[in-house]
C-alpha cells in the first residue's frame, strides 16, 4: 500500500511522479494524514523564477535568498516543517527542463542532498517531480 511506503524514512528521495499516480499519490497521503505541499511552476522559464516561487508556496522564512544554497538550508532546516513524513511535490518543471536543462540538473542535486539529509535524520521526505530527471527514479507502487 503506498500509504505504508510513503512513512518509510529509509525509501524516501527524490522521485518522478507520473501523471497517473497524483490521485492516487494525494488519496494514500490524506488517508495517512501526510502533509502534502504542491509548488507550481508551470510559468517558471529560469532557476531564479523557480526558486523565488519555492520559497513563496512553502513559505520560507523571509532570510530565504531564492538561491540553490538558501534551497538547501531552508528544506534541510527541520524547524522549517518538522513533520515526521512530508511530501513536496513539484509541478511543471518541463518548463524549467525546456529552457534551462543545466539549471534542472543543479535543481536536482539539491534536492537529492537534502532528501539524504532528512532521511538520516529519520524523516520521511518525499520530493516528487512531474518531469523525468536524469539520476531520478519512478516512484515506487507500493
Amino acid at each position: 500500500m503506498l500509504s505504508d511506503l510513503l512513512t518509510r524514512p529509509d525509501r524516501s528521495g527524490v522521485y518522478t511522479l507520473p501523471p497517473e499516480q497524483q490521485g492516487v499519490l494525494t488519496a494514500a497521503a490524506t488517508s495517512a494524514g501526510i502533509a502534502l505541499l504542491t509548488v507550481d511552476l508551470f510559468r517558471c522559464r529560469t532557476a531564479a523564477s523557480v526558486l523565488t516561487k519555492i520559497g513563496q508556496a512553502l513559505k520560507f522564512p523571509d532570510w530565504y535568498g531564492a538561491n540553490f544554497d538558501a534551497l538547501n538550508d531552508c528544506l534541510g532546516d527541520p524547524e522549517w516543517n518538522p513533520a515526521p513524513t512530508l511530501i513536496v511535490r513539484f509541478d511543471g518543471l518541463k518548463t524549467l527542463h525546456d529552457a534551462h536543462p543545466e539549471s534542472l540538473a543543479t535543481l536536482v542535486e539539491v534536492l537529492q542532498a537534502v532528501a539524504d539529509e532528512r532521511r538520516s535524520a529519520g524523516c520521511a521526505f518525499w520530493l516528487l517531480l512531474d518531469t523525468p530527471a536524469r539520476g531520478v527514479a519512478i516512484l515506487p507502487r507500493a
